[in-house]
């Protein structure tokens, strides 16, 4: 009976994961950090060169080659590249994040904190944004989580072979991002051993050749790619410094407060916040009556905000290594605290935080016109319609305890709340990243934008398309031309394009330089042919796309 109901349970788990994780990912246009990785693996078919990334055909070993390796294998099993391709493997790689996360906590107290974990983890803002989202971020939290839950399943063994999985995981993982996919599994086990008070035994041999097994591993490419350069001016272990160590110590960008995570963490992990801001300091109070492994995950989690608090280098989501890490620590304090108080108010709050979404989510109806006449936002169809239902189903879960499916094999008195608490989240959450953000995608224009530039720019060729100040990848990317574009810095290269190009010719640049351009051009020419259209409400228009056709049938 009770493995009846565990696998019930992990198939209605799992079967989630894979909507919430996969579905629509593919609708939405590239954004932000996506561009990077669609066109330097769009150029490796172009070249056949898969060891020196570059986009519009300029170096750009910017992060290490694995990522794009991954994209590039799923372009090879589908056929395709395209915004789907390049986000499968962050979709897969959250994925082996939420299993190893669900079996640490198995493994180390219960199912029941196992598998809450997973939900909690699933439904966070933070990494369902980044588990949908095409960039390297997913592949090392992925890497990190899969190095730990490999040392809880060899716990205690010191034989070779336990050491060697463990260190290719983790310069395995290095591979797609870097060096945090080694240094914060260490972090996290090192509390562990030594609390175990029998630290000495990990050094020995086996332990130091199986690192440099891994290291061997992981220089590999680097290796091959510098003795293959051929006039290749980037050098990917130099870039390995200048990302990992010099970021660190002495940041040359990315700069922001020390106590910049004390806000990042909270908002990214929403709407689970509540309930890990009790957990938190719970834990640190009645530190001594935790379990060993308790204590562990706390230090553990501790270690990992400290570390990169540190870093001189600060962006919202190097703070994702911890995120598996707090779900634990929420999912042991639903399962395993004995304080009814404590849980009490925490749920309470978890609970109220959950009503008022569905409360704003059944109100748009009242609510959007309201919105509209004040900034002049007009929601896309089917909008209001989604929020309604979304809001009305999260509503009854959490008023019903989700019909008490049993999904939660939590302490019976609180059972039926946290499984209400984890099904209406997971609607909201799922609803929101699988349905409303493709819906309002449709106001992002840079996508359809560039496919109209598409067709003329390929009757073109590269050499009569040109940038303006800015190398930009998902221009690039969108217009799939076979050569590099020009990018055009001052005037007289300006000049030089426009004059000394035969026929017609296509100038693309940001919005905010518009005033910069038009300073300088011919006259006739200071009003772009075509403009990414802009909503009424955007604050991005200078981001905007514009661009001139110029010569022949443009008429210009």
């Amino acid at each position: 009976m009770n493995h009846s109901r565990n696998t019930y349970r992990g198939l209605i788990f799992y079967a989630t994961v894979l909507l919430i994780l996969f579905y629509g990912i593919g609708y939405r246009g590239l954004w932000g950090p996506e561009g990077r990785w669609a066109e330097i693996v769009r150029e490796m078919f172009l070249t056949g060169d898969f060891f020196h990334p570059a986009i519009n055909w300029q170096p750009y070993f910017d992060k290490p080659l694995f990522t794009y390796w991954a994209i590039a294998l799923v372009k090879v099993i589908g056929g395709g590249l395209d915004e789907w391709a390049v986000r499968i493997p962050s979709a897969v790689s959250g994925l082996i994040t939420l299993w190893c996360t669900v079996y640490i906590g198995r493994q180390l107290w219960s199912k029941g904190v196992g598998i809450t974990a997973g939900w909690i983890l699933l439904t966070t803002y933070g990494f369902l944004f980044w588990s949908r989202t095409g960039a390297a971020d997913m592949e090392n939290l992925a890497a990190i989580t899969l190095a730990v839950a490999w040392y809880v399943r060899r716990r205690g063994k010191t034989d070779f072979y336990s050491y060697l999985v463990f260190y290719l995981i983790c310069f395995i993982g290095a591979q797609f991002k870097g060096l945090t996919a080694l240094v914060v599994p260490l972090l996290v086990i090192f509390p562990d051993i030594m609390m175990d008070k029998d630290w000495k035994r990990h050094l020995c041999p086996s332990n130091l050749f199986a690192f440099m097994a891994g290291l061997f591993v992981y220089l590999l490419p680097f290796v091959y790619a510098g003795l293959t350069a051929n006039g290749y001016s980037e050098n990917g272990l130099a870039m390995v410094f200048q990302e990992n160590i010099q970021r660190f110590f002495r940041p040359f960008d990315h700069r922001e407060p020390v106590y910049v995570y004390l806000y990042y963490l909270p908002v990214l992990f929403l709407p689970w916040t509540p309930l890990l801001l009790f957990a938190i300091p719970f834990m640190a109070r009645f530190y001594k009556r935790l379990d060993m492994n308790g204590r562990w995950l706390l230090i553990a989690t501790a270690f990992i905000f400290l570390f990169f608090t540190l870093s001189g280098s600060r962006r919202s989501y190097y703070i994702l290594p911890i995120f598996p890490f707090c779900a634990l620590v929420a999912a042991f304090f639903l399962d395993r605290v004995d304080i009814d108080g404590w849980k009490r108010a925490a749920i309470t709050l978890q609970r109220g935080l959950i009503l008022l979404a569905c409360i704003l989510e059944l109100a748009s109806p009242v609510l959007m016109p309201l919105i509209t006449e004040k900034i002049g936002f007009v929601p896309p169809r089917g909008l209001m319609t989604s929020m309604v239902v979304l809001g009305a189903t999260a509503t009854v879960a959490l008023a019903t305890g989700g019909f008490s499916l049993g999904l939660l094999p939590l302490p019976h008195a609180i059972r039926r709340q946290v499984t209400g608490l984890v099904l209406a989240t997971a609607i909201l959450s799922g609803g929101y990243f699988c349905i409303q953000q493709n819906m309002l995608d449709t106001f992002r224009t840079e996508r359809p934008f560039l496919l109209g530039l598409k067709a003329e720019a390929a009757q073109l060729g590269p050499g009569h398309v040109a940038l303006y100040r800015k190398n930009i990848a998902d221009v690039a990317f969108y217009l799939d031309l076979d050569g590099p574009i020009r990018v055009l810095t001052t005037k007289s290269q300006v000049l030089s394009f426009l004059e000394g190009v035969p026929g017609r010719k296509i100038l693309v640049a940001r919005g905010k330089d518009l005033e910069r351009l038009k300073a300088f051009l011919p006259e006739g020419w200071r009003e772009p042919t075509v403009s990414a259209r802009i909503v009424p409400w955007s604050h991005k228009r200078k981001a905007r796309l514009v661009a001139w056709m110029i010569g022949g049938d443009a008429g210009r």
